[in-house]
């Protein structure tokens, strides 16, 4: 009902109640007529089941509505005019198309009994030429008023895996503008998009992704920047089905709204990420971030991470493979355990040639032996080639954080995003995003409230945990304007990093080393807490970062303070939109 409902009944219960004529009434009676609902992944028909009870229901208030202008004459009303044949569906499965039809019969059965409605159940409607078997996505759709339903789920990076090279290929031209590999249902929204005129209706049902990164770009994003409107929507709820995922219900339409509902509340807007803040997904890349924040390395082989036994034993042997065996962090161990150490190794070959490679003789073996054969097997010919590289080294992050011994790392998917110091003798993983700096000015920053009501605008989610990227979250994010006059500070990597407005006043070095103090003594606290207690920095914000006469929750408070100052924003007013707003101005300057 969350679909059929805010697409279908809600539409026609407004029509009935502003119609006050009979004329009116009945223009409405003709137009219930020649409505039409179409599922494009019908499957068994369930959708098409309760579309018909509801436009069945909505019948009889508009009869109801019709006797009641009568005035008591002796006006024949006809009593059957929605009919099956005003459903369509289509399906790949020859099975559920077969079952859908016997559904709507159903439906129509049901429905007789349920109004008391003096139509015939008999003889059954023929429904060949409505419910079809083909693929929603390779055939033209027929005109309907509303389209409902609930498209496949199936993530982007499963698709290859099972529906095949070919048939993903043929998605690919069929779809030239979907540049990356998107969420299937994605491509359900763009079509259903393209078949919607001014007064048709959509609702259809997705796993949550489709309001984040890829997928999002690909269909809500694509909706809204095409004259659509999300009137009504569920942001994430656990499926009801066999799948256990989480699903996001998405109605939308191309004519403005009189109201918007998000997660059963009336708000003023709902924007693409299925939130009511301010739309962030707008915010441009900023060029002065560039180059700042990665992702971690990605192996592609089980075989590179062994035990500590193994590390050990293999530098025991010949103290030179030191080199290329690194304490390896996963990401949970940031979140953890203390100081967010790692607690698993890697054999990591870095760009080394096979030559060079080779010279370190217990790991090579190692890896020849563990790695090579799975490596082989790999679609990428990067993988199959050069097996005894990790399959992404990030050259990028290694330069940039090579003349550093500390950075600044975080989980990807966490539920504080608390950055913490990372030794770069470590290796961080895909798991982790790295920002190469080593200044506690650029820490306290991205530790403020600030940031974290960005990253938590701008991430996308897995279930119902947020997830932080580089280039969603780091790279759109504008740092304060202001800057130390001195060369005192900061520097993030090899390079200064200058903001589109200098202001080379004392204040703003006042502000900067402040910011930098009060982080280090944030730190300190963490650190020492974290040693004390033997917990990871997840375990103590769990505990104290909500209670008012802790030291964390006084120090990030500070901190927040002198981020304020430091942005010179109003405290009063949206955060976010503020941030917005310096994004764009950044972006300006920069192009």
């Amino acid at each position: 009902m969350k679909i059929v409902r805010p697409t279908i009944s809600k539409y026609w219960e407004e029509l009935i109640d502003s119609a006050n004529t009979l004329k009116e009434l009945t223009n409405l009676q003709l137009k219930l007529q020649e409505y039409k609902v179409l599922d494009p992944a019908c499957g068994s028909g369930n959708f098409l089941y309760i579309a018909y009870q509801e436009l069945k229901r909505i019948e009889q208030l508009l009869l109801d509505k019709i006797k009641s202008k009568n005035k008591g004459k002796n006006q024949q009303i006809n009593i059957s005019f929605v009919t099956p044949n005003q459903f369509y569906g289509m399906d790949v499965n020859p099975f559920a198309v077969e079952l859908a039809k016997v559904t709507l019969m159903i439906a129509r059965k049901v429905a007789i009994d349920k109004f008391n409605l003096s139509e015939p159940a008999l003889p059954l409607d023929s429904l060949d030429e409505n419910i079809i078997c083909t693929d929603a996505l390779f055939t033209e759709w027929i005109k309907a008023d509303a389209i409902i339903g609930n498209p496949p789920f199936l993530g982007g990076k499963h698709m290859r895996l099972n529906l095949g090279d070919d048939y993903v290929e043929k998605i690919f031209t069929q779809f030239k503008d979907v540049k990356d590999s998107v969420d299937f249902c994605s491509y359900w929204f763009r079509i259903a998009h393209d078949n919607l005129e001014k007064n048709d209706r959509v609702g259809l049902v997705a796993t949550n992704s489709i309001s984040q990164g890829k997928s999002r770009k690909a269909s809500l994003d694509y909706i809204m920047q095409n004259k659509g409107y999300i009137h009504e929507a569920i942001s994430t709820q656990e499926w009801s089905g066999e799948a256990a995922v989480h699903v996001s219900i998405v109605n939308w339409c191309k004519t403005i709204p009189d109201r918007y509902i998000l997660d059963n509340h009336s708000v003023k807007s709902i924007n693409s990420s299925l939130t009511s803040e301010i739309d962030v997904t707008i915010a441009q890349k900023l060029k002065m971030n560039k180059n700042l924040c990665f992702q971690g390395v990605l192996p592609v082989g089980k075989g590179f991470i062994i035990t500590e036994k193994q590390a050990q034993e293999f530098i025991d042997k010949d103290s030179k493979n030191k080199e290329v065996i690194k304490l390896f962090s996963m990401g949970d161990n940031l979140a953890s355990n203390p100081h967010g150490k790692p607690d698993r190794w890697i054999i990591d070959f870095n760009d080394f040639s096979l030559e060079s490679a080779s010279d370190y003789k217990l790991p090579f073996q190692y890896i020849q032996e563990n790695v090579k054969p799975e490596r082989l097997n790999n679609r990428a010919k990067r993988a199959r080639e050069i097996w005894w590289q990790l399959f992404a080294p990030r050259p990028n992050l290694r330069e940039a954080i090579k003349n550093l011994s500390i950075c600044f790392a975080v989980p990807r998917v966490s539920k504080w995003f608390i950055f913490i110091p990372f030794k770069t003798e470590w290796l961080a993983g895909d798991l982790n995003c790295i920002v190469a700096s080593d200044d506690f000015y650029i820490l306290g920053i991205l530790t403020s409230k600030i940031h974290r009501i960005w990253v938590k605008a701008q991430s996308s989610t897995l279930g119902e945990t947020l997830r932080y990227t580089n280039t969603t979250c780091f790279e759109t994010f504008p740092f304060p304007t202001l800057f130390p006059a001195s060369n005192s500070g900061g520097v993030i990597g090899n390079k200064e990093f200058k903001p589109f407005a200098i202001i080379e006043d004392l204040e703003g070095s006042k502000i900067v080393q402040q910011i930098r103090d009060k982080m280090t003594e944030l730190h300190n606290y963490r650190t020492e807490q974290m040693e004390t207690k033997q917990w990871g920095i997840t375990q103590l914000y769990n505990a104290f970062f909500h209670e008012p006469s802790g030291k964390l929750y006084q120090l990030h408070q500070q901190l927040d303070k002198l981020v304020i100052k430091a942005y010179n924003f109003d405290e009063n007013e949206d955060i976010l939109e503020q941030l917005l707003n310096l994004n764009n101005a950044i972006s300006e300057t920069e192009n």
